[in-house]
C-alpha cells in the first residue's frame, strides 16, 4: 500500500503563467514559450513532451514557496496550453524512464538524503525515506540537469 502521493506544482502558479508569461513567484521574470526541444516534463501534468512538436512554456520556479524560508528558484516547463494536473494513487508512469533524484528534506528544507531513483523499486524507495519521522517532503530532480519536477508528500 503506498503510503504517499506525487504532488505536480500548484494550478494557479501555471495558469497564471500561462495568461501572463511571467513566474508568479517572481514577478520580474518573464516566462517563454516555445517548441519542446527537450522532455520535460511538464510540471503539471507531469508527462514528457513530444519534442519537437509540443509547445511548452519556460518559468522559474521555487519549490519551497510555502515550506521554507530558503528559496529554491529554478527552470521548470509546463505545456502552453492548459492540461489535465496530475492526479493519481500511483507514481506518474512518464517519470519512471527519466533520470531521477529523490531529495528528502526535514524541516527549514535541509536536505536529509539524495539517491537515484531505482524505477523497478520506487514504492519503496519513497516509503524508505518517508521511515524517518525526520523527512517531511520529498522533491523529484532530474538527475541530469538538476531542476524541480515534483514533489511527494506523505498521504
Amino acid at each position: 500500500m503506498m503510503n504517499y502521493k506525487v504532488v505536480p506544482i500548484p494550478g494557479e502558479i501555471a495558469s497564471e503563467a500561462r495568461k501572463s508569461l511571467i513566474s508568479p513567484q517572481y514577478k520580474s521574470l518573464r516566462a517563454f514559450p516555445g517548441i519542446a526541444d527537450g522532455y520535460g516534463p511538464c510540471r503539471s501534468c507531469l508527462k514528457v513532451f513530444d519534442q519537437g512538436k509540443d509547445r511548452r512554456i519556460y518559468l522559474t520556479y521555487n519549490s519551497f514557496d510555502g515550506r521554507s524560508s530558503l528559496p529554491d528558484p529554478g527552470p521548470i516547463f509546463i505545456h502552453e496550453n492548459e492540461c489535465k494536473p496530475f492526479d493519481s494513487d500511483r507514481f506518474p508512469t512518464d517519470l519512471l524512464g527519466l533520470p531521477i533524484y529523490l531529495e528528502a528534506f526535514s524541516d527549514d528544507s535541509r536536505l536529509v538524503e539524495r539517491v537515484r531513483m531505482d524505477a523497478p523499486a520506487i514504492d519503496s524507495q519513497i516509503s524508505g525515506a518517508f521511515a524517518s519521522n525526520d523527512v517531511k517532503f520529498i522533491n523529484l530532480r532530474n538527475a541530469e540537469v538538476g531542476c524541480f519536477i515534483a514533489r511527494v508528500e506523505r498521504t
